[in-house]
């Protein structure tokens, strides 16, 4: 009797062993209802944009170079994104530059927040801003002066905007994750220091004309943690 209540007791320690090597992983650990904090943040996130550069590859006209940090807020994700773009026509006899940097803030919302892995689908809001100086070279010809060349500047423009994005991240590596954005930019509003000329390219955003422009951005990231993230576990 003593030998198989001892087996007994041994088979619920190796299942109930069993279940808790279920319920955590190398990245996360089954969320503690009584003393969770949800917004404790538990990791950040860095990263670089690679689909920039390969399109200035393609369209040597225009450059746009841009990195990006989020903050693991369990089911959120605040975000903060930076970047510079240029764009130069040299079309004869008229040349056209707009060169600056732009910033995005906003938040994303975790559509998969039970991945053991955090890997991630999500939706996210951005206000986003834009900071660019223009150049506008060319030639005024004249029925009665002839060619006359010209040469502006618009500096310190600036634009704002909002986006609507949703995108995935997928872990790689250890620590290394690989992902992408697809932006919907909208709500577009431009002031002017000094009004010399309509502006086309606003670095960030596109063509300035455009009510809505769309955009995508392919991140390499790398994620810093300092402890594992609670999640609701997904049960089998």
């Amino acid at each position: 009797m003593r030998l198989r209540t001892k087996y007994i007791v041994l088979l619920i320690a190796i299942a109930s062993g069993a279940q808790a090597q279920e319920q955590a992983t190398k990245y996360a650990v089954k969320i503690d209802t009584t003393v969770h904090n949800k917004w404790a943040p538990t990791g950040v996130r860095v990263g670089l944009d690679i689909a920039g550069p390969i399109y200035n590859m393609l369209e040597p006209t225009i450059s746009n170079y841009e990195g990006m940090a989020d903050i693991d807020l369990g089911k959120f994700f605040a975000v903060v994104e930076m970047g510079k773009g240029t764009y130069k026509s040299s079309e004869t006899p008229t040349s056209y530059t707009s060169d600056g940097f732009f910033y995005r803030i906003g938040a994303d919302v975790n559509m998969t927040p039970k991945d053991s892995k955090l890997n991630v689908l999500f939706f996210g809001l951005r206000y986003a801003t834009s900071s660019f100086n223009e150049t506008l070279k060319g030639e005024l010809v004249n029925a009665g002066w002839g060619v006359k060349p010209i040469s502006t500047e618009q500096d310190k423009s600036r634009a704002n905007w909002v986006e609507m994005n949703i995108g995935m991240r997928v872990r790689i590596l250890e620590s290394f994750f690989m992902g992408y954005v697809l932006r919907f930019k909208l709500l577009k509003h431009n002031t002017y220091n000094n009004a010399e000329f309509e502006t086309y390219f606003i670095p960030g955003y596109g063509v300035a004309s455009n009510t809505a422009n769309w955009g995508i951005s392919y991140y390499v990231q790398y994620r810093i943690a300092w402890k594992r993230k609670p999640i609701k576990w997904k049960e089998k």
